[in-house]
This record gives C-alpha cells, sequence and structure tokens, in this order.
C-alpha cells in the first residue's frame, strides 16, 4: 500500500474514542505514567491490593482517555490540512494573466505614438483596439487576484476554527504601531519551537503575572498563586485552552455546577478552579491528588520495577 493512501486510511480511522468525557488527574500522559512506575516500584505492597489495582488501572485509564482527546484534536490538525489543499489545488486552477501579452501591445502602442511617427494621422482604430487588449489583461489580474483573496480567506477562516480561542502567538493580536514594533523586534523565545515553555518550566516572574488575563479567562474561577500565575501562562501562550461553553457542557456537573474546563495541550482535562501545578515534578494536577514528588525520576523509559531510580 503507497505512503499516501496508508496516511488517508490512517486519518479517517478514529483509534480512540473518549465517550465518557470527565476530567483527569494530571494534565499529561507522563505524569500518570511516573505515579503508575513510582507506586509499583516503591510501593509493590499498596500497587497489589485491590485499592491500588483500581488506582494503576486509573492512572492507565486516565492515559488512554487523554490520548483520545488528543486523537481528536489531530483529527482536527488533518481536517484543516485536507481543507488547505483543495484551497491550494482551486488556486492552481486560476489561469494565470496574459501579462506578456499586456506588454507587447504596450510596447507596440509605444512605437506607434513615438515621435518617429510624427506627421501623419494616428491609426486610432489599431490604438484603441490594443488599449482594450491591455484593459482586459487588467479585467483577467483582477479576477485572478480576487479569486486568490477568497481563497486566502476561506484558508484564513479555516485556521480561525482551528485555533478557536487559544491563544497562539500567531501575530494576530491587534496592537498600535508602538506595540507592534516591540512585538517585531523581541527576540525569539528560547524554549519550545512554536514559543510556549517547556514542560518543566515553572511559574513566570511577577512581570508576566501582572499582563493582563487572556480573553474569555474567567478571574473569578483562577487558582490561588502561585498556581495562578503559571496556568494563565500556559493559557496565554496557547500550551491550554478554556473549552467552549458548549463542549464543556458534555461533561458532568462538578461539585460547584458548570464551571470552566482546561484542556492541556497534551489531553488533560480540569476544572480550572482545581488546577495545580508541582514544581517537584514540573507538572500540573488536580486539587486533592497531589503527585509524589519522587514521580518525576520514573519519567525514563529504562526506569521501572527491575530498576529502581538511584536515591
Amino acid at each position: 500500500m503507497a505512503t499516501a493512501e496508508r496516511a488517508a486510511r490512517s486519518d479517517s480511522t478514529t483509534v480512540l474514542r473518549a465517550d465518557a468525557l470527565r476530567t483527569t488527574r494530571y494534565s499529561d500522559v507522563c505524569g500518570g505514567t511516573d505515579e503508575l512506575k513510582r507506586l509499583l516500584t516503591e510501593e509493590p505492597d499498596l500497587a497489589a491490593s485491590p485499592q491500588g489495582r483500581e488506582t494503576l488501572w486509573a492512572l492507565v485509564d486516565d492515559g488512554v482517555y487523554m490520548l483520545a482527546r488528543m486523537e481528536e484534536r489531530l483529527r482536527e490538525y488533518q481536517a484543516f490540512r485536507d481543507e488547505l489543499e483543495r484551497q491550494v489545488e482551486q488556486m492552481r486552477q486560476i489561469e494565470g494573466p496574459r501579462l506578456h501579452d499586456a506588454a507587447r501591445e504596450a510596447g507596440r502602442l509605444r512605437a506607434l505614438l513615438s515621435e518617429d511617427n510624427a506627421g501623419g494621422p494616428l491609426p486610432a482604430q489599431e490604438i484603441v483596439e490594443r488599449a482594450e487588449e491591455i484593459r482586459q489583461v487588467a479585467n483577467d489580474i483582477e479576477g485572478a487576484l480576487r479569486r486568490h483573496k477568497d481563497a486566502a480567506i476561506q484558508a484564513g477562516r479555516a485556521y480561525l476554527r482551528l485555533r478557536g480561542a487559544r491563544g497562539w502567538d500567531d501575530g494576530s493580536t491587534t496592537a498600535d504601531a508602538a506595540g507592534a514594533a516591540d512585538v517585531a523586534a523581541a527576540p525569539a523565545p528560547a524554549a519550545g519551537s512554536d514559543g510556549a515553555p517547556e514542560a518543566g518550566q515553572g511559574a513566570p516572574s511577577s512581570g508576566s503575572a501582572a499582563q493582563p488575563l487572556p480573553p474569555g479567562v474567567p478571574e473569578a474561577w483562577l487558582p490561588p498563586p502561585p498556581h495562578r500565575e503559571v496556568i494563565v501562562d500556559w493559557l496565554r501562550r496557547g500550551r491550554a485552552s478554556l473549552l467552549s461553553a458548549e463542549e464543556a457542557a458534555k461533561f458532568p456537573p462538578g461539585p460547584q455546577g458548570r464551571e470552566p474546563l482546561v484542556q492541556f495541550e497534551d489531553g488533560g482535562v480540569m476544572p480550572l478552579r482545581v488546577v495545580r501545578w508541582s514544581d517537584e515534578v514540573r507538572n500540573f494536577y488536580s486539587l486533592g491528588t497531589d503527585p509524589h514528588p519522587r514521580g518525576r525520576l520514573y519519567r525514563k523509559r529504562d526506569v521501572g520495577p527491575e530498576r529502581p531510580p538511584e536515591t
């Protein structure tokens, strides 16, 4: 099977489904995997108990759920890719204007109107016909420009649908001339190719915390400091986003009723008010499920029950 055919078949089939919408203990699969490995290694008796087995399965189930959420997002990117391909193909079909013809007619008109031909009557009919040829080329290029613009607008709308309310640093934020100049002159971020902080980066500086909240982020539902500053920074950078009211309504209501839900780029979902950040494991977790400080020691693949980490 050709590579393109395999890709098309893969894109059209959803492997995992997040049928039972719920929240997760960690913001990503790594956090749950670290805790699973830690329990198996450091607390084998507890892990083997009925309660421990239930905990282990809950961590695995969380991981599968987050994969399903990420797969949904992947399908959105793939649909965006297909829409761009469709727009590009339409743009390829736009016939190029006859600019060489216009240049040729202009050259002939220049010759007809030059001083070398002075003294006799002008060939009015020929001049008009050649001028009309130039005007037709102008009409053709206006149509081509319009069709290209329409395709670009459709691609832009597809991008806006894909981005949603996420705080991507894509240069589309409205700014005055001074602000735009500052953005253009700002140095590139040190971490992450998309300008986002690495997963291990902790709370931003106090200067960052003083910045206004991203659009749509309800201040009343934010967690207390220092967790507040970190999640606001992630929301601002697009590494996390608030679910739309429509999607949030699909989740069971929590003890506070309907409330804002934040989804991390790695699939985890938590009520905004319970989001917590741990500097020790450099990860987000849900209030009441504090991660063990040794969890990150199990981040490497070769660290497991048969090979406990060094203390």
